[in-house]
């Protein structure tokens, strides 16, 4: 007979695959929200959105969403458990090692990728040309640099390793939870060309989460990633 002092969490595994989803949903409701919102208040008497409005309602999301997960973290250990608190079960200089050739690899792939199956097709062509297109002031340099570098990041290993690679190893073995939540992860970016890249990208990072078991590690190098390619593409060019 269960003890009927046992905690929520023993009652109900975390994380559930059902929340998850709705979670991941919600993240992009609230970037077509926000974004509208932020045309509607901001751009009354143009027709022609502005590119830097994009960028302002991807940072209100991430807010509004990192608020939400985290009043749903706070409970029963749920950021602990995902790995939020530490930097993992392997010493750090392994895990530094580790993450460095898994993500060679996966670079290695999308040039081979990029060069030889999709010749003279650039695989985040519409985002480089929405970034391309903004006025480089500080202050727009600023909010670019925070919704592609610290938010997304943020939100996205919560949402795609620390929720639903958890919640899918429930249900099937964990390359199988890696993979589905890889696909999803490059499916929800919306630039089909750019799928097989992204998944590479992604699988890299849900193999160290799944040796690592830290989440922190996770986005700090998905971060230093995103802060690169941004770096690389847009304030060089």
């Amino acid at each position: 007979m269960r003890d009927p002092a046992m905690t929520a969490m023993e009652r109900e595994p975390f994380p559930a695959l059902l929340p998850t989803l709705g979670f991941i949903l919600l993240y992009f409701a609230l970037q077509g929200v926000s974004t509208a919102v932020i045309i509607a208040a901001t751009q009354s008497t143009s027709t022609t959105p502005e590119p830097i409005s994009i960028i302002w309602g991807l940072l209100a999301s991430a807010v509004i969403q990192l608020s939400l997960m985290g009043l749903y973290l706070r409970k029963d250990g749920r950021a602990e458990a995902l790995g939020l608190h530490d930097f993992g079960k392997i010493p750090l200089h392994k895990a530094t090692g580790l993450a460095i050739l898994l993500v060679a690899v996966a670079m290695a792939f999308n040039f081979v990728y990029a060069t030889y199956v999709i010749p003279g097709v650039d695989m985040q062509a519409d985002m480089a040309k929405i970034l391309a297109s903004i006025a480089r002031t500080p202050l727009n340099m600023a909010a670019m640099f925070f919704a592609i570098a610290i938010a997304a990041p943020v939100v996205e290993e919560l949402l795609f390793r620390g929720l639903l690679q958890n919640a899918l190893t429930k249900y099937v073995p964990v390359w199988g939870a890696i993979i589905l939540s890889s696909f999803l992860f490059a499916l929800v970016h919306l630039q089909p060309y750019a799928i097989p890249g992204l998944m590479s990208l992604s699988i890299a990072f849900g193999y160290l989460y799944h040796r690592t078991g830290s989440l922190r590690t996770n986005i700090i190098l998905h971060m230093a990633n995103n802060a690169f390619a941004l770096v690389m593409t847009q304030f060089t060019a």
